[in-house]
């Protein structure tokens, strides 16, 4: 494996390092990580906020340059974080209403490709719509968020991805492609599966929510009743309190909403309740020498799992993915939960600054195979 470093402005070449037996590329949906490599290489001519290509047969990472050093082993040590970070931007936005994968598009276009500032626009980057999802968006007047959080909000609940490639020209880079694209399988997977192997589940101690209830505010003018929605065991929503399919055990959380709220009820009660459906931490090696389950090729971060363990099927979200010395093993993190106390505050602090928009989104349709 190789890294080629390129201009973060233009994509021209600038430098290119083998990459020794020291490296950890590393995916997450959930929290900010840092990939690592040590490259046999001193003197490296690149930049910080440079694009880092890390290029291998199987797939290509691409990240930004964070920090480099120089050893005294006659060796350099980068670290880079995902190229995705660099939607983690804080922009103005607006309500709409329509195809919610042209809205995501034209916020893309707007922030990186016709923006009145061209040193911010990165005319290399070139945004790909595979999907088609309807619905509303609702903000509030004079709304800042970014565009990394309103990926998350679609991708989390409505089977919306995110992925990247790099595309060739006559064996040079020329592009880095955004694709937006459905979830298209819902893959069931199997502990006893023989490639599974060190698999540790971590649940949080709360339990999921599944009824949330929404109250009328007293100077209410429109709607001024309550509403209830419940998480059924198959993860639809329903507001029937009598459905077959209800959680015997019932956790409820309580909301007020305003009369501008209301057409918003049901998907912020379906957001609030498939994040506590994801609060766990499942983490497995996955050997890589199998037909049936591989990264970038039939699963990807953001894809819908069940996954089978000891008895107990989780309904989870792919969430990680980590290459550490070798590429014939993949880490795979399944849910939002973690364990660790760095990423433990990282989404701590991350709770306490959302103050979620408000999202109405229909049209979805997920299946896949069992293995």
């Amino acid at each position: 494996m190789k890294v080629i470093f390129l201009d973060r402005k233009t994509l021209a070449y600038k430098d290119y390092a083998p990459v020794g037996k020291e490296y950890e590329i590393i995916l997450d949906m959930v929290v900010i990580q840092r990939s690592s490599f040590k490259l046999n290489k001193t003197n490296i001519e690149t930049s910080i906020g440079d694009i880092v290509i890390a290029k291998n047969d199987e797939f290509s990472y691409i990240g930004i340059l964070e920090s480099i050093e120089q050893k005294d082993d006659h060796s350099t040590i980068i670290r880079t974080l995902d190229f995705r970070e660099i939607f983690n931007l804080d922009v103005l936005v607006t309500s709409f209403t329509g195809d919610l994968i042209d809205y995501l598009y034209q916020l893309v276009s707007s922030h990186f490709k016709t923006n009145p500032d061209t040193l911010q626009n990165l005319d290399y980057l070139t945004i790909q719509k595979e999907a088609s999802v309807t619905g509303s968006l609702t903000f509030e007047a004079d709304k800042v968020e970014s565009i990394s959080k309103i990926f998350e909000l679609v991708s989390k609940s409505y089977g919306i991805s995110f992925q990247t490639e790099v595309v060739y020209l006559r064996g040079r880079i020329t592009n880095i492609l955004f694709k937006i694209v459905n979830v298209q399988e819902g893959l069931v997977m199997k502990s006893n599966f023989s490639p599974i192997l060190n698999v540790e589940t971590n649940d949080s101690s709360s339990q999921v929510i599944n009824k949330v209830i929404y109250y009328p505010r007293s100077d209410n003018q429109l709607h001024t009743s309550s509403m209830v929605f419940y998480l059924l065991t198959d993860g639809s929503i329903t507001t029937d309190m009598s459905h077959v399919l209800r959680y015997q055990a019932v956790m409820t959380k309580t909301f007020i909403y305003s009369d501008q709220e209301y057409e918003s009820l049901e998907t912020k009660a379906r957001s609030e309740m498939v994040t506590s459906k994801l609060d766990h931490q499942i983490t497995f090696n996955l050997d890589l020498n199998n037909q049936v389950f591989m990264p970038f090729n039939n699963f990807n971060l953001g894809d819908y799992i069940s996954f089978k363990h000891n008895k107990k099927t989780y309904d989870t979200v792919v969430t990680g993915l980590v290459f550490k010395d070798t590429l014939k093993v993949a880490k795979i993190t399944l849910g939002e939960y973690r364990v660790k106390l760095t990423e433990k505050v990282q989404l701590l602090s991350k709770a306490k600054s959302q103050q979620v928009s408000h999202i109405s989104i229909t049209n979805t349709d997920l299946d896949g195979g069992e293995f």
